[in-house]
Parts: C-alpha cells; sequence; structure tokens
C-alpha cells in the first residue's frame, strides 16, 4: 500500500541555517491546551507561528459551520505559511490536537530567509505545487467521486506505514471523526457510519480508540 501523508513537511528547517534556528527557537514560548484555537483570520497580521511541540489542526470555516480541514501540522511545521507571501487577510483557523507549544516568526523573516536560500526557495515552489496537485485531486473526488470512495483514499494518505503491525496501519491516535470529515467535505455522522461499515467488511478497526487500516485496503 502506498501512502501519501496529509501532513506538511517539516524538512524545511534544514535549510535555515542552524544559528536562525537556535534564536527562533530560543524566543518567547506560548502554550495551547488540547482544543485550544491557536489561530484565527486576523489575529495575527505580520507574523506567524512555529511549532515546537505537539501536533496541529488547520483549516477554513464556511459560513454554515462546516470545517476544510487544509492539513495536519506537527514540530518544526510553520501555521498557514503561504499566508507569509501575500497581503491577502488568511482565512485560515488552527486548533491543537494535543497540547502544543510555539514562537512567532514575522513574516518579513520567513520572507529574508527564503530570498536568501536558494534551496529553500525551491523546496518551498515544489511544496506548494504539490498542495495544489492535492487541491485539484480533492476537487475531483468531491466532483464525481462517492463519500465512501473519498474516505477510503484519506484513510491511505493518513495511515503511518512506518508502523505496520501484522499488516495493519494506524492512523494518528489524535485524528476523530470529525477532523477526516472536515478532510473529505463531508459530516461525522457519515464518517462513523461508513467507519462502522468498513470495520465490518474486515478493513478497519478501532483498537485503544485509534484507527487502523488494512494493507489490503
Amino acid at each position: 500500500m502506498e501512502a501519501n501523508q496529509f501532513f506538511q513537511p517539516a524538512s524545511l528547517l534544514r535549510f535555515i541555517e542552524d544559528s536562525k534556528l537556535r534564536e527562533w527557537r530560543e524566543r518567547t514560548k506560548q502554550q495551547f491546551k488540547k482544543g485550544e484555537q491557536l489561530c484565527y483570520p486576523g489575529k495575527l497580521d505580520d507574523a506567524i507561528y512555529m511549532i515546537l511541540a505537539g501536533d496541529v489542526r488547520i483549516f477554513h470555516l464556511h459560513e454554515d459551520g462546516k470545517e476544510c480541514v487544509l492539513g495536519i501540522l506537527s514540530a518544526g511545521d510553520f501555521i498557514d505559511l503561504p499566508s507569509a507571501f501575500t497581503e491577502k487577510t488568511s482565512g485560515a483557523y488552527s486548533i491543537a490536537l494535543t497540547d502544543v507549544e510555539v514562537v512567532k516568526i514575522t513574516k518579513q523573516e520567513i520572507r529574508e530567509v527564503v530570498q536568501q536560500t536558494p534551496e529553500l526557495s525551491f523546496t518551498l515552489l515544489t511544496h506548494f505545487a504539490i498542495q495544489m496537485q492535492d487541491v485539484i485531486s480533492i476537487l475531483e473526488q468531491v466532483a464525481y467521486d462517492k463519500v465512501e470512495e473519498r474516505l477510503i483514499k484519506m484513510l491511505i494518505k493518513l495511515a503511518d506505514t512506518s508502523m505496520e503491525t501484522d499488516e495493519w496501519y494506524p492512523l494518528p491516535a489524535y485524528l476523530t471523526h470529525r477532523d477526516i470529515a472536515g478532510m473529505i467535505a463531508s459530516t461525522r455522522e457519515t464518517v462513523t457510519f461508513l467507519l462502522n461499515k468498513l470495520t465490518q467488511n474486515g478493513t478497519v478497526k478501532i483498537e485503544n480508540n485509534r484507527i487502523w487500516i488494512s494493507s489490503s485496503m
């Protein structure tokens, strides 16, 4: 089974000078408890957060209250990185999936580092290009795929193949049915129903409050 992780790469940090990273990490730290909101439109105008520890869900919120999940971020990631390169107000929200620790980095600092580091510039272009391809894929799935097909594709993306146990792959323990629903443009109730169906079919199992998928999926 080939996995395509629904996460943003912390590998961007390896292109930033160690002295700069140390200076950023030694700044005043902010802590957020699981379930607390880190960002919302208008909160940070000239800065973004760099995650030091924990996991964060970033999403857009529709006027009807439904979430469109953009990704899951972890230590080393920047929350809403694209906003550092545009003057447009970001519409992104972010919520802590676990206890989280962050530091604030100004957007100007981000732009300066990118301008000074060609390798980082190329890596960012590649990252944003992949994101664009993912958006197109999601739009196609929403337009043409059934909800169950979208769910199965997302489960495969989320599965951690490095933690294979007896041909089963786990999803991150913090993920809820609501989180998954936001990733496939569905509802929590529908995701719960379909996961129960897949469990009965033997391609999904719930163990220690964690979703696992079979390698045969």
